[in-house]
């Protein structure tokens, strides 16, 4: 997948650890997946609208995975 080359390139240009990084985002298909694949975090915010583009049909097992109904819910993962 091509998105995962570009996460991997960013990490690596922010000089940052894996574990240090988290996509969050309205996109499963080009920005949640991909970070998830190669084993960052990911919070998905769904929006009411989705481009026919992003939609995928699959069913998210895997502890870094986090799906939030509005944005300001990620600090509960946080502590604050």
């Amino acid at each position: 997948m091509h998105q995962v080359k570009d996460y991997q390139k960013l990490i690596r240009h922010l000089e940052i650890q894996l574990s240090e990084f988290m996509m969050i985002g309205n996109s499963l298909k080009s920005g949640v997946l991909p970070v998830l694949e190669f084993g960052g975090m990911g919070v998905h915010v769904p929006y009411h609208i989705t481009w026919a583009h992003e939609v995928v049909d699959v069913k998210i097992e895997n502890p870094d995975f986090y799906q939030i109904s509005r944005l300001g819910e990620i600090l509960n993962y946080f502590g604050v």
